[in-house]
C-alpha cells in the first residue's frame, strides 16, 4: 500500500492499479499588516493556516478499476463532508483529518454505451481543525 485517505487506498498490484501523481501540499501563516505613518508596515504572526494538498489520480478501466464506482465514492466523501486521515508512507500527513474540498474531473474516455472508461480527476483536500467546547 502506498498510502490511504480514509478508506480510499492508493495501491499496486496484479490486479489493480490505483496511484496517484502530483502530490503538492502547501503550509502557509498568516499575518496581520499594521501601518504606520512615513514608515514601512509591521507584520504581527496571527497564526498558521490550515494545510491544504491536492493530488491527480488516473481512474480506468484497462488498470482494473471501476471509473464510476470510484467516483461515486468520492462524491459520497464530498457531499457527506466527511473527515479523513490522510497515510502516505505509513504517516499521517499532518496533525488532523481531512476534508475533500473539491473533485476535479476530466472523462477520457467514455464508451459507445456512455460507460465512463477513463478519467483524470483532481482532489483537493484541506486540513480539518476541530474546535474543542470553544478553545
Amino acid at each position: 500500500m502506498i498510502g490511504s485517505y480514509g478508506d480510499i487506498v492508493f495501491e499496486v498490484s496484479s490486479e489493480r492499479v490505483k496511484t496517484f501523481r502530483d502530490f503538492q501540499i502547501q503550509r502557509s501563516a498568516k499575518y496581520s499588516e499594521h501601518a504606520i505613518h512615513g514608515r514601512k508596515a509591521l507584520l504581527e504572526f496571527t497564526g498558521l493556516s490550515p494545510a491544504s494538498l491536492s493530488i491527480n489520480i488516473r481512474l480506468d478501466a484497462g488498470l482494473g478499476l471501476n471509473p464510476k464506482e470510484e467516483l461515486n465514492m468520492l462524491y459520497e466523501v464530498l457531499n457527506n463532508h466527511i473527515t479523513m486521515p490522510f497515510i502516505l508512507d505509513g504517516e499521517p500527513q499532518g496533525d488532523n483529518l481531512w476534508v475533500l474540498e473539491s473533485i476535479d474531473e476530466k472523462r477520457e474516455i467514455i464508451d459507445n454505451h456512455g460507460t465512463l472508461i477513463a478519467a483524470e480527476i483532481t482532489l483537493k483536500l484541506k486540513e480539518y481543525i476541530e474546535v474543542n467546547n470553544g478553545a
